[in-house]
């Protein structure tokens, strides 16, 4: 899609675009739900300056600070969002476009919100939007979830995963001093990991993914995730450390950009227990 054309039902408000839309999603938030009263909605988001309204302009409904709405006064069509953290583009919806069969999904986003009985078969990755833990929050789903996603490490790592002694007064400890972010399906924990500022760099702790939730993307979301957090708290390099046994591990690290940095020893062995990873961001 090069650009395109759009209306309301009734015709009043039309617009145009005369460049490729920087991305097409469908969104699963339930603000976006409720404005258009459907399951999901399906956006673009268009640069702001190849855009223009062709025809009557639109009203808009400030639905949250920073966000404006714009619909057809006359036949109430949703026809856009716009929010101030974007201020260079403009999010049109999908199905107002004049050839909406030209729209191409790449993702679904805050999928963490979707409904229930919304059941998804078309192969697109699905985005959750991770929130922070404080050390108020209940750690029982997070503890849970790394000891399940860290079970089979028994029998095969040596000396055994730190795993065994962490509480929940350790995790909210580390609420408070670092941080927790954690993914969430429905109000279920699918997927954590623990971030520490360092010196020279953000450290990767207890990245776990509920079996249920594998083979969808979750760790690289997190990862992705820690570079925009490493990012904002100005540092430019991320590390993790890995078992030596864990070879399917040191893969997975090296497919998302991580590299061998080098390997230390636990107390009281004579050899390499573990490995360290480092990506620039």
């Amino acid at each position: 899609m090069d650009g395109g054309t759009g209306r309301c039902l009734c015709g009043a408000v039309r617009y145009a675009f005369s460049t490729p839309p920087n991305w097409q999603v469908h969104c699963h938030c339930e603000s976006c739900r409720r404005a258009t009263a459907s399951a999901f909605t399906s956006f673009l988001g268009v640069p702001l300056a190849s855009f223009h309204w062709t025809n009557a302009a639109p009203a808009t409904y400030a639905s949250s600070p920073g966000v404006t709405r714009s619909f057809c006064p006359a036949c109430g069509t949703p026809m856009a969002y716009q929010t101030t953290d974007r201020a260079h583009e403009i999010d049109l919806y999908a199905a107002t476009l004049d050839r909406p069969e030209a729209y191409r999904a790449t993702a679904h986003v805050h999928y963490d919100e979707h409904l229930p009985w919304l059941h998804l078969a078309d192969g697109l990755p699905t985005l959750y939007t991770p929130r922070r833990l404080t050390p108020r929050d209940a750690m029982t789903p997070v503890l849970s979830l790394i000891r399940e996603s860290f079970a089979y490490m028994d029998g095969v790592i040596d000396p055994p995963s730190s795993m065994h002694r962490l509480t929940e007064a350790d995790l909210a400890r580390q609420a408070e001093e670092a941080e927790i972010w954690v993914l969430e399906d429905l109000g279920e924990t699918v997927a954590c990991v623990t971030l520490t500022p360092r010196a020279d760099h953000l450290y990767i702790g207890k990245l776990a993914v509920a079996e249920t939730h594998r083979g969808r993307g979750l760790s690289r979301q997190l990862v992705s995730h820690a570079e925009a957090r490493a990012k904002a708290l100005d540092l430019d390099t991320l590390e993790l450390q890995s078992r030596v046994e864990l070879t399917q591990n040191h893969a997975a690290f090296r497919a998302m950009g991580f590299g061998k940095t080098g390997e230390s020893a636990h107390p009281g062995y004579d050899r390499a227990t573990s490995l360290t990873f480092r990506k620039a961001v």
